[in-house]
């Protein structure tokens, strides 16, 4: 039999197509398993429900715990590096977000809710009955989720760059696509894992800005760590449905009782402090706003001791309806 000229070529392309794809898959899986061993897990790990959760606690027992939620595409370890000095005569738990860091997230679809919920499992599971919120950015949002559907657990909310609002903007299209047959394949397995690395210093600048990147950043908050496969996933399914998730809560967040602080930068780029800070707070019984003149979207590492001051005053409070008039 003899092949077309014509034929033959695209058969030999074919086949150089096909073998271009197995090879990026074999270098992505071995990428993925990179990023794994220089950025192991460093705190401890509780299932809750089947689903395994990595947490930290630190700074000194006994005092009413503040529960620490990061935002999108990060893990426990970026509010710890910022927070930790600030709070280290609190009680604090920080928790990589299920899906995120080196914590599971069940199978399926995901919200707020659910998310709310196995965050509540937590608390039952380390006998803590009631814990001040601080939420920074989506971790914001989740925050607030715990507040509406679990207000008796909860002494106050320090919102960091929240967001809050529905309607923020359309996805990005790589949230979108991730989900695409066959393309979604390549971007999550070839694509991320071997060249996502350059993205994150460019993503950190936009968040930071106007105020500085820290030195030596990602890596110290394990942003690599969003390079592989299945925390991509998790945060590009958040993102994707972030304006539904905000659109179904926001216009409860009237029902919140607590003090509640924000903290926005006037500079912030990511998101719109008004929209989502300033409009909140003052549809909040006791929502107060302070705009941090030159703070951007990652304020809390610039602005500690601010946020440290907000967890008090809250906490106060909370003390304070709590006593006997």
């Amino acid at each position: 039999m003899v092949i077309e000229t014509p034929l033959l070529f695209a058969l030999i392309a074919a086949g150089l197509l096909a073998l271009a794809f197995l090879l990026g898959l074999a270098f992505g899986h071995r990428a993925q398993n990179r990023i794994a061993k220089d950025h192991p897990p460093e705190a401890e790990f509780i299932t809750i429900d089947g689903t395994r959760l990595h947490y930290r606690r630190t700074g000194r027992p006994g005092k009413q715990a503040v529960l620490v939620l990061h935002g999108a595409t990060t893990n426990l370890e970026e509010p710890y590096a910022a927070l930790n000095n600030a709070l280290a005569d609190e009680d604090v738990i920080w928790v990589d977000r299920p899906g995120l860091g080196w914590s599971e997230r069940p199978e399926g679809d995901w919200s707020p809710q659910q998310e709310a919920e196995l965050l509540i499992g937590l608390l039952d599971a380390l006998e803590v009955e009631q814990v001040v919120l601080v939420g920074h950015s989506w971790g914001g949002a989740i925050a607030m989720r715990i507040a509406l559907d679990h207000p008796e657990r909860v002494a106050g909310l320090v919102l960091i760059a929240a967001a809050l609002g529905a309607w923020i903007g359309e996805a990005a299209w790589f949230n979108k696509v991730t989900f695409w047959p066959l393309l979604g394949t390549l971007i999550t397995r070839i694509i991320v894992p071997l060249t996502g690395g350059k993205q994150l210093e460019s993503g950190a600048a936009n968040a930071f800005h106007p105020e500085p990147v820290p030195e030596d950043y990602s890596r110290r908050v394990k942003m690599p760590l969003l390079l592989r496969r299945d925390i991509w996933l998790a945060n590009a399914s958040d993102m994707r449905q972030v304006n539904h998730h905000l659109e179904a809560q926001e216009p409860r967040y009237h029902e919140i009782e607590h003090r509640a602080i924000f903290l926005a930068g006037k500079g912030d780029t990511v998101l719109w402090s008004h929209r989502h800070s300033g409009v909140t707070a003052s549809r909040m019984r006791q929502g107060e706003v302070r705009y941090l003149k030159g703070a951007g979207h990652n304020l809390h590492h610039h602005w500690p001791e601010d946020i440290a001051q907000a967890i008090r005053e809250v906490r106060e409070s909370a003390e304070k309806s709590a006593s006997p008039s």
